[in-house]
């Protein structure tokens, strides 16, 4: 009886908003995924600019777009065998995607390590709402691990 009452309750109470449920993203993992890819990736530790307001909101939107491109800059340098020596400053489209209401965020002016696709329009970088291709605020660790993989071939989480 208590059984059925709990059930006809939790029928009758509001439903919560659903979820959306990712796994925390990892340098490694982020890496052996584009490294694996078909498409050309580039790994770039730098400061991104965009235009805020052209970032799709979300969850205050009714209906958000699948997909929102967004014109940015990265500048700083890019990874090679030799580490993050190289200088890279290019245009960027972000390619910000949603799922239902949650969306991919990144902020305006800050510091990223990123994982760009080349291919033969230039440079992309995918936001999506579970993140993965950018890390805001890279660490000098961070940044170990990531030469670690490219360099040694070596991606195992210290």
């Amino acid at each position: 009886m208590i059984r059925l009452l709990v059930t006809i309750l939790t029928l009758a109470a509001p439903l919560p908003a659903l979820a959306l449920s990712c796994l925390a993203p990892t340098i490694e993992g982020s890496f052996a995924r584009y490294a694996a890819a078909e498409e050309a990736y580039v790994v770039v530790n730098g400061r991104l600019t965009l235009d805020q307001t052209r970032m799709p909101e979300g969850m205050t939107e009714t209906t958000p777009p699948r997909m929102t491109h967004v014109a940015a800059r990265l500048s700083g340098t890019f990874l090679n065998k030799k580490g993050f020596v190289l200088p890279f400053d290019k245009e960027v489209t972000l390619e910000v995607s949603c799922v239902g209401p949650w969306c991919g965020q990144i902020q305006n002016d800050t510091d990223v390590l990123a994982f760009l696709r080349k291919d033969t329009q230039g440079y992309a970088l995918a936001i999506g709402p579970c993140g993965g291709a950018a890390f805001s605020a890279p660490d000098p660790a961070m940044l170990k691990r990531v030469t670690q993989c490219l360099v040694r071939r070596d991606c195992s989480a210290d």
